[in-house]
């Protein structure tokens, strides 16, 4: 790896490693990306079809757009980058933590093994009631006859507990002081262009923040100081082996001091 990671800056006892991952992580398992054309996509701008307007107003045509996502997620696999994030965060428990935000809402990471995933923009495993609020693992598809196992409510009451365009995404009550408390920031598979994730480089206080992507960032003034280009499955596991060698060197010797 071109990162030479004796530069980092180590916080604290138990360091933190922040990764963020976006939809170039679960694309090399075939799971496409949010504006590829396929099927109901074509029809549609997805913008304006994942947003809370079109739920209130077009709810089926939402909801078969959900079902087509879950549909074509269904048969996909983890691939080398998912696990290596997941043996990453394994190995490194007894030495520091490491915080996974994803922007994907697949369940690709879990099924690789990771002890830990936060769902920025929700998940296609969980299913919440429009009334309610409440959240619960999700039934089969979408449909309108759905019945909510809490309140009883119907007539699309349940919905996807995906973040729809309009709606403020989890965990950004607690996700800045994270950011803050990093030592080493890491993008994977997302172009930083979608907010606000696509802040989180600029509020993160890590000394070492790197870019993984297949092509140059849309804004080259970001504050990545390190960018690799390339599959995800091919510059990920390296960069975290290189990362996990340098992180236990440093911190068993700072153990015996």
């Amino acid at each position: 790896m071109e990162i030479n990671f004796k530069e980092l800056t180590l916080k604290g006892d138990r360091p933190l490693v922040f990764i963020l991952s976006g939809a170039g992580l679960s694309a090399e398992s075939g799971i496409p990306t949010f504006r590829d054309a396929n099927g109901l996509w074509r029809k549609y701008d997805p913008k304006e079809l994942a947003s809370i307007r079109a739920l209130e107003r077009h709810t089926q045509d939402v909801f078969d757009f959900y079902n087509e996502r879950i549909k074509n997620a269904e048969p996909c696999r983890p691939n080398a980058a998912h696990i290596a994030i997941a043996n990453f965060q394994k190995e490194m428990a007894p030495f520091c933590d490491v915080i996974h935000v994803t922007q994907n809402v697949d369940n690709l990471n879990e099924l690789a093994g990771a002890p830990r995933v936060f769902h920025l923009h929700g998940d296609f495993q969980t299913s919440l009631c429009r009334k309610c609020k409440k959240t619960f693992p999700r039934v089969g598809f979408y449909e309108r006859e759905q019945v909510c196992p809490v309140c009883e409510a119907t007539n699309f009451a349940m919905r996807p507990n995906v973040v729809l365009f309009g709606e403020v995404p989890y965990g950004m009550d607690w996700i800045p002081s994270y950011l803050k408390k990093a030592c080493v920031f890491i993008s994977v598979g997302t172009s930083g262009t979608v907010y606000p994730a696509a802040n989180f480089v600029r509020e993160t206080k890590a000394s070492i923040r790197i870019n993984l992507d297949l092509d140059p960032l849309i804004h080259p003034y970001s504050k990545f100081n390190h960018r690799i280009y390339g599959k995800c499955t091919e510059t990920l596991p390296p960069l975290l082996e290189e990362l996990k060698k340098e992180l236990t060197s440093r911190l068993k010797e700072k153990a015996t001091e």
